[in-house]
């Protein structure tokens, strides 16, 4: 996947964010979001020291961004990003278009299947990310850039 997204996309910063199952609760119309827990993530330097205080400075706060689905094209509508703090847990979830690209994508991106999420500057400079199904089981994945 960096290999596409440096070499076709331009893309640059790329960084795995997390690898996951998609669990039901990832793919249901109403929740309309994709849950990734701060504790599972690959690194947390996916972004800017401003791209974060921006979303933990207020409930609500949110940044557009693209996603980069499993065909390799740039999904139509944009995504939000927001900081998601739970009682038992503190996450960042892609919302607002989320149900609408797991559907269109759900033939690749099946329930309990195994996911990477991967964060990259796009060749505009606006943060992007692709969300790509892995075969292999969820193991830790290890970013030799960060």
């Amino acid at each position: 996947m960096k290999e596409f997204i440096v070499n076709e996309m331009k893309g640059t910063d790329v960084r795995i964010v997390i690898q996951k199952k998609l669990f039901d609760s990832d793919t249901r119309h109403g929740l309309n979001r994709l849950n990734m827990p701060v504790n599972q993530l690959q690194t947390i330097e996916f972004l800017t020291v401003d791209e974060k205080e921006h979303l933990k400075k207020g409930k609500g706060n949110q940044i557009e961004v693209r996603l980069l689905g499993p065909t390799l094209e740039i999904y139509k509508d944009p995504m939000n990003l927001r900081w998601w703090p739970m009682e038992s847990s503190e996450n960042y979830v892609f919302a607002t278009n989320w149900y609408r690209f797991w559907s269109t994508n759900k033939l690749h991106l099946k329930r309990d299947s195994n996911v990477q999420v991967w964060s990259f500057c796009g060749s505009d400079q606006k943060l992007c990310f692709a969300v790509v199904c892995v075969e292999e089981p969820v193991v830790k994945v290890v970013d030799s850039d960060s």
